[in-house]
């Protein structure tokens, strides 16, 4: 390995349209989730909760892209900038909205990886008979099948997130072709008889359930605040962020209303309820006759997405949290390649043991959720913080006024889905009180961590509140006078900070 390599600067390699491949993650969130969900709520009743909580994400991610371009030298996204917001006040929470934002997106690979499995199993291998015990979990061959697409997905990360991203253009477009035409299928094919007859706002329960659904489908409809972790490797940071999560946002509107629309009316909730992991593969099968191979390969690969989307997102906020001093130094690292190799393996380990200690994909949903919505709380209210308190930072993008009030109403929803969620997982017909105590546990792990860090490696004493400049300073000013050109074209940060300072970082 050269010594040249920095190995604590990720590589700007990235553009808007990479990020929106990454971004192609999203429709991952419909094959996991909705034959599941029509367990316990009709299909009219799902899809509204998708296209209010897509409209709610597209709100968060106009928020979070005036953090981003706050923050372009920042690597982890939404954490980070929860980081930078509470440390003033109380600084494990940004360690603990970091570690829950990672956990949120790390363990969503080991669900989909289990859905993979039992995709293939039961595509091709139905009469398999392999089954073993692991502490106290049956475990099969679809679990193998898991283990080998999580190796997949962190090879395409560990050699370079712009090889990755590549390949999630090529796979992505190849899964939004295949919705396409099975959408479209489902509404016109004489074979299928599409009708709203088949949609129902059956809701088993109140409106705990409700909540509970929002609780539980939140990472895959909020999912477009992702892109923004790679802000550092754009090309141009600010733009190219904000231009990646708007649309990414927009497509998940369209994504979450027409596709089980289309689907759920043309092969009724009984169907998708009974075939929750591979209902895409019937409707090819009903539509174009002896063509359900063609639905496996969509749902496959757009399960392949999910997995390298996720997997790059959570190394990088754990490379992030590293950068900041909230976790093991020895996560702040990047290999030859310009990523964050050690957190993205550590991602595999992970993931690969809550696959065996959990094993069902909603019940490891249910035990990633909490940290999720967690850091978007955390993120939201840092939002509000930062305007409060560092009222004169330069920002190349900034939300006027009348954001504030709109944050604050996102903020309560979230904490009350959330609240709900974490008390009534049984709600869902999967999990329980253990899942929600490994969400919780790993949170609190994550302040141990944060201890031993400023503690043991760093050798400095244990403070809860941590000192937040008020201005930018050296090579995050120079960053930010760059993204203040190329937005606004104001030399902003050049005007605000101490011009000595400025030249003295220039000359270094």
């Amino acid at each position: 390995m050269s010594d040249s390599v920095d190995h604590h600067t990720l590589s700007k390699t990235l553009t808007w349209r990479d990020g929106m491949a990454l971004g192609l993650a999203l429709p991952t969130g419909l094959f996991v989730t909705f034959g599941y969900l029509l367990g316990v709520v009709g299909a009219w009743t799902a899809i509204t909760v998708w296209f209010i909580g897509a409209v709610i994400s597209y709100l968060q991610c106009r928020v979070f892209a005036e953090m981003a371009a706050m923050f372009p030298r920042d690597s982890g996204g939404v954490a980070r900038y929860a980081i930078e917001g509470w440390k003033k006040y109380f600084a494990p929470l940004g360690a603990i909205a970091a570690f829950g934002y990672w956990i949120g997106w790390s363990l969503t690979i080991s669900m989909a990886a289990v859905v993979f499995g039992e995709l293939i199993e039961a595509t091709w291998f139905q009469d398999n008979t392999l089954a073993f015990g692991i502490l106290g979990n049956q475990l099969g061959l679809e679990h193998l099948f898991a283990l080998g697409a999580m190796l997949f997905a962190w090879a395409f990360n560990y050699f370079g997130l712009k090889f990755g991203a590549t390949v999630n253009k090529v796979l992505g477009l190849l899964v939004v072709a295949g919705l396409i035409v099975v959408s479209v299928a489902c509404l016109v094919s004489p074979s299928i008889h599409w009708s709203t007859a088949n949609l129902s706002w059956s809701v088993t329960g109140d409106w705990r359930t409700v909540a509970v659904v929002f609780y539980v489908t939140a990472w895959a409809v909020y999912a477009g605040e992702m892109v923004a972790s790679f802000a550092p490797e754009y090309k141009d940071t600010a733009r190219d962020t904000s231009k990646a999560m708007s649309r990414i946002s927009l497509f998940m509107i369209v994504l979450f209303v027409v596709v089980p629309t289309a689907l759920a009316g043309g092969l009724g909730e009984g169907t998708i309820r009974d075939n929750p992991v591979n209902y895409v593969a019937v409707a090819f099968g009903q539509a174009f006759g002896g063509a359900a191979w063609i639905g496996t390969i969509v749902i496959a690969f757009s399960l392949l997405v999910g997995m390298i989307s996720t997997t790059a997102d959570g190394g990088r906020a754990l490379f992030g949290l590293a950068q900041e001093g909230m976790t093991i130094k020895q996560l702040d690292w990047v290999n030859r390649w310009g990523v964050p190799g050690r957190s993205l393996t550590l991602d595999v380990l992970l993931n690969a043991t809550v696959m065996v200690l959990v094993g069902h994909p909603v019940s490891i949903l249910l035990a990633s959720n909490l940290g999720y919505l967690l850091s978007i709380i955390l993120g939201l209210s840092a939002f509000l913080l930062l305007r409060k308190d560092r009222p004169n930072w330069p920002r190349p993008i900034r939300r006027s006024n009348g954001w504030i009030p709109v944050v604050a109403v996102l903020v309560v929803f979230n904490v009350f889905i959330t609240v709900i969620g974490v008390l009534n997982p049984e709600l869902l017909g999967y999990g329980g009180a253990r899942e929600s105590l490994v969400a919780v546990a790993v949170l609190l792990f994550s302040v141990v961590l944060y201890a031993y860090r400023r503690v043991v490696q760093d050798k400095l004493p244990m403070l809860w509140r941590l000192p937040a400049p008020a201005m930018p300073e050296g090579a995050d000013a120079l960053a930010l006078e760059h993204e203040m050109r190329g937005t606004t074209g104001a030399h902003t940060v050049y005007d605000v900070v101490n011009d000595a300072g400025l030249s003295n970082v220039r000359q270094k």
